[in-house]
């Protein structure tokens, strides 16, 4: 038990908590970060050379890019997709037949992406529920469901043959799942450059890694204007709080009733070698019916394979394999739906993460929010 009363607790340490934690030390504020581990859901193989979580960053990513080393670039001629017994990539010839539908969709992916970045500047100072309430394109896309989407804009054919599959690969959902925002927002790197990346965490938390203590909160409890934090073993003390932990997590502290459906996907760490109809391409895509969704050469004769549901039958896909690692990610996002969520909880309760909008950079932001919220109110 420690009597301190610390002026700002944080709970989790990925990549929100860290910047929220890293915007307040700028600025000396008093604050603690609990977490069990840190990195939250960018994870890395034992030997760090590998990404478990996060795959790729956006080169538009003003801030995180600050704490990451860019890799290789991902290409969008590395792509193989695969539906049913068919097998092509993005530049065929047929591709030709697509080409009034492709621009059509750039047209209104350029009209997002202008937004989204206006969307990120604003969201450092006013919360992501408010920015996309007030912004009538955001709102309407956010509210609006990707099939509707799709059919009003004539996109049908292009999406049910490239676009849906790119889709499933990177938020682990069918189209019929998500809203018109993350359709659009998951398929910027058509038009936006992506690279895998190193996270460099000691860059990051260098200025504040003493504020840092690996726990598990069990229990908030809310007396006397005082937050305590209970941990296995010990009692922590708290004038405010922000919750940087997975939305299913913290609606359980922070009077939600409703959130954003959150998605699920086993990922294996595989050495090996790929059956010779998965060998051209470095990213394989396939369909939702599918029993994986997605597989990536490594170079290194090692594979990241995710899948859903039922275990899959390995051997289609590799003629030599053997399992080196696995994890389920659960969550690994959380961006199904239509609800807003506040990130002010009130009695200086503040709610940072991906709950309205995924993505690395926009989790980051939300981090910067709370903080200059905590920072005003001193």
């Amino acid at each position: 038990m420690t009597n301190k009363v610390f002026e700002t607790i944080i709970i989790g340490a990925g990549i929100s908590g860290l910047s929220c934690g890293r915007r307040l030390q700028q600025f000396d504020k008093d604050f603690l970060i609990i977490s069990k581990d840190i990195g939250g859901r960018i994870r890395t193989s034992d030997d760090g050379l590998v990404n478990y979580g996060a795959f790729f960053v956006c080169s538009d990513y003003k801030n995180l890019l600050n704490f990451v080393k860019l890799n290789s670039r991902i290409r969008l001629h590395d792509f193989c997709f695969h539906y049913k017994e068919k097998t092509y990539f993005l530049f065929e010839p047929k591709l030709i037949i697509f080409l009034n539908q492709f621009m059509r969709f750039f047209k209104i992916q350029f009209k997002f992406r202008k937004a989204l970045r206006k969307f990120r500047e604003v969201s450092e100072t006013i919360s992501q529920k408010k920015v996309i309430e007030n912004d009538p394109f955001l709102k309407e896309v956010y509210m609006k469901k990707a099939t509707d989407f799709v059919k009003e804009n004539d996109i049908s054919n292009l999406t049910n043959t490239y676009l849906s599959k790119g889709l499933y690969s990177t938020t682990f959902s069918s189209i019929n799942e998500m809203n018109a925002f993350s359709f659009l927002q998951f398929l910027l790197p058509l038009i936006t450059p992506i690279y895998k990346f190193s996270f460099e965490k000691e860059k990051m938390i260098e200025s504040f890694k003493n504020k840092i203590i690996i726990g598990c909160v069990n229990e908030i409890i809310f007396k006397n204007n005082i937050y305590q934090i209970k941990t296995d073993n010990k009692l922590f003390y708290s004038k405010k709080i922000v919750l940087a932990t997975p939305i299913t997590w913290s609606k359980n502290f922070a009077n939600i009733k409703r959130i954003n459906t959150p998605v699920n996907t086993n990922m294996l760490h595989i050495v090996g070698k790929a059956q010779k109809k998965f060998s051209k391409g470095k990213y394989q895509l396939f369909s939702p019916f599918n029993e994986v969704q997605a597989i990536a050469n490594l170079n290194n004769s090692t594979y990241l394979t995710y899948y859903r549901n039922e275990f899959p039958t390995l051997k289609r896909y590799f003629s030599d394999y053997k399992i080196i690692s696995e994890h389920f990610w659960n969550p690994a996002g959380t961006i199904n739906g239509h609800n807003l969520i506040e990130s002010n909880r009130g009695n200086n309760m503040y709610l940072i993460g991906d709950y309205n909008v995924a993505g690395l950079e926009e989790a980051f932001i939300t981090g910067i929010y709370a903080a200059n919220q905590i920072i005003q109110s001193d």
